[in-house]
């Protein structure tokens, strides 16, 4: 995940002649985030992939993950970043497959109290957790993030 998305973001954000700074301002996010990002150092949140999503009109899984479809165009009106969505999603998911959290930290080796508190919308996953997640259900990370229906 973390080789895939270093590379897509750097390459999108050459694509469009913008240096680290210039994306910061751009997308509210902090140019030593987006340093640390391009580094390898830190994985980003589901916020900041929302917003880098939404700026280069791409879809989650083409920033996170090897996609068939190369640059999927994505198209949003919305201008808050809502993830009460991925909250409900999340919940809804593991609900319907009759799963428990304990379950889910077992399978997807995720701490319970990580599980907890995103479904509760107390804090937010990272990248790689939404990833997991979304493989897991077999849906889409623009579905678990609510960028699509």
């Amino acid at each position: 995940m973390k080789e895939i998305f270093i590379s897509n973001i750097n390459a999108l954000r050459k694509e469009n002649k913008l240096t680290q700074p210039q994306l910061a301002k751009e997308t509210g996010l902090s140019k030593s985030a987006i340093s640390s990002w391009e580094s390898g150092e830190r994985i980003p949140s589901a916020i900041a992939i929302i917003k880098l999503s939404q700026y280069f009109e791409v879809t989650s899984d083409y920033l996170l993950k090897i996609s068939n479809d190369n640059k999927c165009i994505y198209y949003s009106d919305k201008s808050e970043i809502d993830m009460s969505i991925f909250r409900e999603r999340l919940l809804k998911l593991r609900k319907n497959m009759n799963l428990t959290i304990y379950d889910l930290e077992n399978i997807l080796k995720l701490s319970k109290s990580a599980l907890h508190t995103w479904e509760k919308g107390i804090s937010i996953p990272n990248a790689q957790a939404v990833i997991k997640l979304a493989d897991y259900f077999n849906v889409t990370t623009d579905y678990l993030l609510g960028l699509s229906d």
